[in-house]
């Protein structure tokens, strides 16, 4: 069955309410949201999120005459967990190419991403560029700032669960119930956002059987690839807004992309800004976002 037919077999999604569809893709069926019709658009999650995180972008760029997508990622139910058990930015960037290819009428989509969904972009920006018409990239640390941010001790302390996640034992640390592992980072990465709705959703997600651990697979991955230099330090020319909030760790060594970017780019930093800028400036990030992929990208 073409995988892209076999994401229209469930309901189409009611007035101002996404619907919750399937595709197979880089062999992992993928559970997504999808709203509206149009040129493609897709919204990538971080952690601790889900794919609801973009519950008002969605509803916007569905009125704006898009197909506004956002996938569950890899391990993130109800998405399935890889048979191969890998969560390398490789494997992320890959992902982001076939569900491109198995969504998108002419295999090309609008990319926004963030935190995990950040490096999946990041490296399919490297791997497979014509793929992606235009890219918005929202707190997500470039490879290249990565020698910077283990060299600084205030930047590692405020990272540190990159690290203990790493650890033996961290599941059992963090997959306990209640989840307030959730509770703590969200209010330390970004104090000012108050929705106890979208945190029920995302430790329901995170709650699923395999969900944590596959969730935490991705730092180690990470590490490893880095280990072994295969993350995506190359030029790109795809045009790409990056978004930090001046709160989050990510933003302080973030002009050092700016070296990487050949074709169209702009780096915004945002003030009193955590971890989750879509949601903490809803409106101010949905526009920029909008704007960009208007003036960059054709329909």
């Amino acid at each position: 069955m073409n995988p892209s037919s076999a994401a229209r077999t469930t309901p189409t999604a009611t007035a101002g309410e996404p619907a919750l569809k399937y595709v197979e893709a880089n062999g992992v069926r993928f559970a997504y949201l999808e709203q509206g019709t149009g040129p493609l658009v897709m919204f990538l999650h971080g952690f601790p999120d889900n794919a609801w995180s973009y519950r008002k972008q969605l509803q916007v760029f569905a009125d704006a005459g898009y197909r506004a997508v956002s996938p569950f990622l890899r391990g993130y139910a109800p998405t399935g967990i890889p048979a191969d058990d890998v969560f390398d930015p490789i494997a992320l960037g890959r992902d982001l190419e076939a569900l491109i290819a198995a969504l998108s009428e002419d295999g090309q989509a609008c990319v926004a991403g963030m935190d995990w969904g950040g490096t999946s972009t990041f490296q399919a920006l490297d791997t497979a560029p014509s793929s992606i018409k235009a890219a918005v990239v929202m707190n997500t640390a470039h490879p290249i700032t990565f020698s910077s941010i283990r060299r600084d001790p205030e930047i590692v302390r405020s990272i540190f669960h990159v690290y203990f996640f790493q650890l033996i034992g961290a599941e059992s640390a963090v997959n306990i119930e209640g989840l307030p592992f959730v509770d703590y980072l969200w209010k330390l990465w970004s104090p000012a956002f108050d929705n106890e709705a979208h945190l029920r959703s995302v430790k329901e997600t995170l709650s699923s059987p395999g969900t944590m651990a596959a969730a935490l697979k991705y730092y180690g991955g990470l590490t490893e690839a880095s280990r072994m230099g295969r993350l995506p330090i190359n030029d790109m020319h795809t045009p790409t807004l990056t978004i930090y909030g001046s709160n989050d760790p990510t933003a302080k060594y973030s002009v050092k992309e700016e070296r990487l970017f050949k074709g169209p780019h702009k780096r915004v930093v945002l003030p009193d800004v955590g971890h989750f800028p879509h949601l903490e400036r809803e409106a101010e990030v949905t526009g920029l976002i909008m704007d960009w992929f208007r003036t960059h990208a054709s329909a």
